[in-house]
């Protein structure tokens, strides 16, 4: 989900007004595009620091303005610390954008399983960002898989990638593929040993024949 972030309108501007502002914990912001006016505003400073912990570009605001914006620029102190000003710019609440939605599982199946796919590219609601894409693997047996066309989808979600790309396998392990490999060099060897003993008497008589011939 999108950052919600409070804010109040700002009437004075200069390095005075924005010094008071940010003993209040509140952070100068400017909210511009879409060939609208510039509006001066303030947020709380905690909102905006739990966007940048989120890693959350896209936010919503409610209060003297009730529009979606994206984080375009954000100004630190010299110690890269303190945020001191940021930029925004508006977008459409109905925008999308594509990204890396994580995959988790729910539930426990009844034998062991092996997660092949962890993460998968999608289209989403840029002021609707899911957590996640949740896997229930409660009903799998051994044998079964469940790939990205099992997922239910949150609304506003679209794959990108096939959806039989299959997420996990249930009670199926993996062979190695050296081990798999063994037999079939030792085979190899065994088969050539075998070949160089017999091509090795068919060729004495060659040579008895070539001497009787010089003895005649």
């Amino acid at each position: 989900m999108a950052e919600l972030f409070q804010t109040e309108t700002r009437e004075l501007t200069g390095s005075a007004n924005t010094r008071r502002l940010r003993r209040a914990g509140k952070v100068p912001a400017i909210l511009y595009g879409q060939g609208k006016e510039v509006v001066h505003l303030s947020i709380p400073e905690g909102q905006v620091n739990s966007a940048i912990r989120n890693n959350q570009p896209y936010i919503q605001m409610e209060g003297a303005v009730t529009e979606s914006a994206q984080i375009q620029e954000l100004q630190w102190d010299a110690l890269g610390t303190t945020v001191l000003h940021i930029d925004l710019t508006r977008m459409d609440a109905n925008a999308t954008i594509e990204t890396e939605l994580i995959i988790t599982l729910v539930g426990d199946a009844q034998d062991s399983i092996n997660q092949v796919l962890r993460q998968t590219r999608a289209v989403v609601q840029a002021m609707n960002i899911p957590e996640a894409l949740v896997a229930d693997i409660s009903s799998l047996v051994s044998g079964d898989s469940l790939t990205l066309g099992d997922l239910e989808l949150p609304e506003g979600v679209s794959l990108l990638s096939d959806p039989a790309t299959v997420i996990i396998t249930c009670g199926v392990i993996a062979t190695p593929a050296a081990e798999e490999e063994a037999p079939a060099e030792e085979a190899t060897t065994e088969a050539q040993d075998a070949t160089t003993e017999e091509a090795a008497p068919a060729e004495q008589p060659a040579a008895d024949e070539e001497t009787g011939n010089d003895d005649a």
